[in-house]
This record gives C-alpha cells, structure tokens and sequence, in this order.
C-alpha cells in the first residue's frame, strides 16, 4: 500500500447551484469600482431580460460589474440559459435526427473509432439494463469487482454516460490488492468503489482507458489531462474552427473542468495553437497568471503540440454530422496527437467568455452564427418540403 490517503468516495461530486450571490459581494464590487448597488441591479435586470439572459450569480463570475466594459459588449455575454438559446437556433433539436445518437458517449465513441478517428476505448460499461455488443456490459457490483481485479487496464477514466461537466468522473490510477489508487493520491477500497458506482451511476457508466497527455503539456500541468475545448461551425462546405481554448486542471485535480477550485483556463488561437493569457478564478477572485502556480513553467505564449492534425480532427469529426450547426470537442494531446474525448452539442460557451474576457454574441461572431442559424432553417424547410411531396406521391 503506497501513502495516499483512504477514502470512502471515489467520484467527483455534482456541484450545488450557485447561490445568490451575498450582499457582501455587491458592496465590494461598490467599493473597488465605484459602481452604485443601484447601477449593479439595474445592470443585472437589464442583462437578464436581453438575449444573453444572464442570472445574477453570472453577471457577478462574469465581472460585468467593471465599468470600464460598456453596456453594449455587456449584452454580448450570454448566461447558461442564453447560451441554450444560442445553440438551438444553430441547431435546432427537431433538425437533428441524430441527436440522441451523439449524445451517447458509448455509440459515438464506437463510431468514430470504427471510422479511423482517434478517440478514447471504453474497456467496459455499466449498466442494469443495456448491452453493447463486444463491450463488456455489467450488471452487477460482484461483476464489476471481478472486472477491477481481472480485466481492466489501468490507468482508468469514469465518467457517467449521462452528464458532461465531468460529474461523477474519476481517474484510476493503478490497483494495489483490494484499493484503488485515484489520480489526485487518495485510495478506495474496491468494494467501496462498486458499492458508490452501483448507488449513483447503476444505470451508465462508462470505464474507459485513460488517455496519457503530451510530455510538453504535461511539464506544464501534471498527468492529469487538461483538454481543449475546440468548438467548429458549421459552413457551406467544410465546418471550420470557431475559437479553442485549454482548460487547465487545478494541481490535485483528476479531470479539468473549470467549476473546480484552483482549475484555469486560457485562449488558444484558432489558427496557430498557440495560447494567451491564463486565468485562474472568477469574478472578484479573478486573475491572470502567465505561469503554472505548481510547477512553475510558463502557460502563456506556450504553442499547443500537433495543432494543425487538432484542427483537422474535429472538423472531419464533424463533417459527420452537418446537420449540427455547431458543436465542441474536448480534445486530449496524447505523445502521438489529438484524441477527441467527448462531443458537445449544446456546448458552454460561458467558457469562451471566462478564456477572452468578451461576450460570445460579438461582432466577430455574430455574422457567423446568423449565417449556420439560416442554414438551419433553410435545410428544416428542405425537409419539410421533401416529406410533403413524399406524402403526396403517397396519395396518389
């Protein structure tokens, strides 16, 4: 048995709601920026009813508070329910007949591989009521038992195949008799494991092999994957790169998303790769760091490894589904090149606001998402078309 430290959970917990934000917070922001509590409720009203429908909590982590950002590139921020609202009218749910096809982690993933795309191997899945063809199904906390002790190839990556935001994930490190060693150095007896599995995720939950991150990332960040978040649109031809970021995992993290505490985020230019100023923090806890506070090597300027191979990675990727106006990948850099993890399509655009300081209903942008919105609505009118001279052919 090494060092680390027993435990009795395994995986990342699901995060509460944002609570109201404090009074507190209102009379901090009204001292260091000299913005009124009145002006701040006026701002916050009027951003939540505009397009961006930005609730309280996301009008604070989005440091629109500053007066030095006017009201008009405030309106170009969006809030999780605007960030919705934007991705149905790029792609509307009744245009996408392969929606429930993508979003299972385990179909698509098969897919894509089948197909000669670089992706992650699920080396089994839990499930009390669904099978998966060569994939090993379990049923049963002692099948799962058997499977950690026998079968399974470590290091291993768990995820639940309903969520994204990396809830109830968990790197498994390696085993050692009847523990299993965790990617941040806890450890977890094994039926402690299959017991938490089976009371939370019984009815999904994907086992797969975890992916090694480039060594030049790595210097950088540690083991634990940090992966970028790539979003394309699509075009008339080709879909292409919308805008990339990295998504930086915090030192004792075992996956990257940026709700957790001391995780970052930086700008990845869409063209070269290379990456911008770093960010550690929302809000008033905000701020920006050009090197990694653990390992001490430089993030800002750093030229993302095999970028153009990246690039060229998910736009086929996507080219597989056009009928999805936009989607995001989060993409790993393993020593050999890109390896597409998962795909988003309602994918978080608050990510790029928190990566570039700018709203994602930008000038920039803005010409590009009404472009795929009318294509959308010009291939569902397409559609409908096709199936009523279909009915009527019928008829005759």
């Amino acid at each position: 048995m090494t060092s680390a430290t027993l435990d009795d959970k395994a995986l990342l917990a699901v995060p509460e709601a944002p609570p109201p934000p404090p009074a507190s917070t209102m009379v901090e922001v009204a001292r260091k920026y000299g913005v009124s509590p009145f002006r701040q409720l006026s701002e916050m009203v009027r951003l939540n009813l505009g397009p961006g429908r930005l609730y309280l909590h996301e009008y604070y982590s989005s440091g629109l508070y500053d007066p030095a950002i006017s009201m008009a590139e405030k309106r170009q921020y969006v809030g999780q329910k605007g960030n919705w609202n934007l991705n149905e009218d790029l792609s509307p749910k009744k245009l996408l007949t392969m929606h429930n096809f993508v979003a299972n982690k385990v179909m698509y993933t098969s897919l894509i591989r089948q197909l000669g795309f670089r992706t992650t191997e699920t080396q089994a899945v839990v499930s009390d009521s669904r099978r998966f063809g060569e994939i090993p199904a379990i049923t049963q906390k002692s099948k799962l038992k058997a499977f950690l002790i026998g079968r399974a190839r470590y290091p291993i990556f768990g995820k639940p195949t309903a969520y994204s935001g990396s809830f109830g994930s968990v790197l498994i490190r390696a085993r050692e008799g009847e523990m299993l060693v965790l990617g941040n150095g806890r450890q977890i007896s094994i039926d402690s494991f299959c017991d938490e599995i089976f009371a939370e995720y019984a009815n999904g939950y994907l086992l797969q092999s975890a992916l090694e991150q480039h060594p030049a990332m790595a210097a950088i960040t540690g083991k634990a994957v940090g992966s970028l978040r790539i979003v394309t649109a699509r075009q008339n031809t080709m879909p292409e790169v919308l805008y990339s970021l990295w998504k930086i995992p915090a030192p004792k993290a075992m996956s990257d998303n940026f709700w957790q505490d001391g995780s970052m985020i930086a700008p990845v230019d869409a063209m070269t790769g290379q990456v911008g100023q770093c960010r550690i923090g929302t809000g008033l806890k905000a701020a920006d760091i050009d090197d990694h506070p653990v390992s001490g090597a430089r993030i800002t300027g750093f030229d993302v490894p095999h970028w153009e191979a990246a690039r060229a990675l998910v736009t086929e990727a996507h080219a597989l589904f056009p009928e999805f106006g936009v989607i995001g990948w989060d993409v790993a850099m393993t020593p050999d090149g890109p390896a597409i993890i998962e795909c988003n399509d309602n994918p978080f655009h608050m990510l790029y606001q928190l990566a570039y300081g700018r709203g994602i209903r930008n000038p920039e942008f803005t010409p590009v998402f009404e472009r795929v919105a009318a294509r959308s609505k010009a291939l569902m009118a397409e559609r409908k078309a096709q199936f009523k001279q279909r009915v009527k052919k019928h008829r005759r």
